[in-house]
């Protein structure tokens, strides 16, 4: 009911290829020739980190064309190369999933496939899916350090629920019917007598999405924008350990709700294995990337050599323009 639906591996890699990351190729053959000032006899679009990426005249034309997309793309290439180092391990990572992507396009488009990812990529400019996942972990690296280095400003938590559903979906009461007044009762009488949140929660909850999981929805912060703004409120008021009263939404009926995680060392150990900060970025804010990446990029030292439409159109681009 609360839950979203979570990107798996193939759906992220459609948002990201043609959201996120683009005209990798044309940075990578054609690195340093993008139209700007003058140095050296050839144009500098931009700067980062003291480095100047100039442009030729062959270049000039498909910069015109290509226009903010082009420099978004190669400035969010530069500062993930600059900030973190490919590894073997990444290298690995990114053959398996690339493996798994064709495998996909075979069962999907026979013996064309080839093709169909061929051109799914040049709209983008990535000619190799193991870079494009090379590329993602460096993404996904930034964005979880910038989550864990904000953790209180974006007041992360993990959070646990029970859903009691309105007796009349249609046309909901304004206070708790005698119906779900008993059914809220009987979730309470088992908590009072020492049972677990998680077994009311498979016991009583309403939401089968979560029920079986003993509640657990996840990781959340200040910016989950897609879950009820009432429940949402409830849940970051919480501090770990902490259940709510039960909260009315207009959308669903009455949520009772547990922080079961409100600092980086509880959240990490509940989550040992796996990193919460991407279960967050995957599932519940989808402004970190952004955010994270251009707080990277000016740590590096960004220069526009004042172009403020084109640093604008950057900003915008990445979700922290004003």
């Amino acid at each position: 009911m609360l839950s979203t639906i979570k990107k798996n591996w193939f759906v992220s890699l459609v948002i990201l290829v043609f959201a996120v990351l683009s005209v990798y190729y044309i940075y990578d053959t054609n690195k340093g020739k993008l139209k700007g000032k003058q140095v050296n006899g050839e144009d500098v679009v931009y700067s980062i980190n003291n480095e100047d990426i100039t442009a030729s005249a062959w270049y000039d034309e498909l910069y015109k064309n290509g226009g903010t997309n082009t420099v978004i793309s190669l400035v969010q290439k530069a500062a993930a190369d600059a900030a973190v180092e490919t590894t073997d391990e990444m290298k690995e990572t990114a053959k398996t999933n690339a493996a798994s992507v064709r495998q996909s396009y075979q069962q999907n488009y026979g013996a064309n496939y080839e093709e169909q990812l061929k051109r799914d990529l040049a709209s983008t400019g990535f000619t190799d899916l193991e870079e494009y996942f090379v590329m993602v972990q460096k993404i996904d690296k930034i964005s979880a350090d910038y989550a864990k280095a904000n953790f209180d400003d974006l007041k992360i938590r993990e959070v646990s629920y029970i859903l009691i559903q309105f007796e009349d979906r249609e046309n909901p009461a304004e206070k708790p019917t005698a119906d779900e007044a008993a059914r809220m009762k009987a979730v309470d009488d088992l908590l009072a007598s020492g049972g677990t949140f998680a077994d009311a929660a498979a016991q009583f909850s309403e939401d089968t999405s979560t029920a079986s999981g003993g509640g657990r929805l996840g990781i959340v912060d200040r910016n989950a924008s897609s879950l009820d703004s009432s429940f949402l409120e409830g849940a970051l008021a919480l501090t770990e350990g902490q259940t709510s009263d039960w909260i009315r939404s207009n959308l669903f009926g009455y949520f009772k709700i547990t922080c079961t995680a409100s600092t980086p060392e509880t959240l990490e150990a509940n989550t040992e294995g796996s990193d919460p900060y991407l279960e967050l970025i995957n599932s519940y804010d989808s402004t970190l990337q952004g955010k994270a990446t251009w707080a990277k990029i000016q740590d590096l030292g960004i220069d526009f050599h004042g172009d403020a439409d084109l640093e604008k159109s950057v900003k915008d681009a990445m979700g922290v323009g004003e």
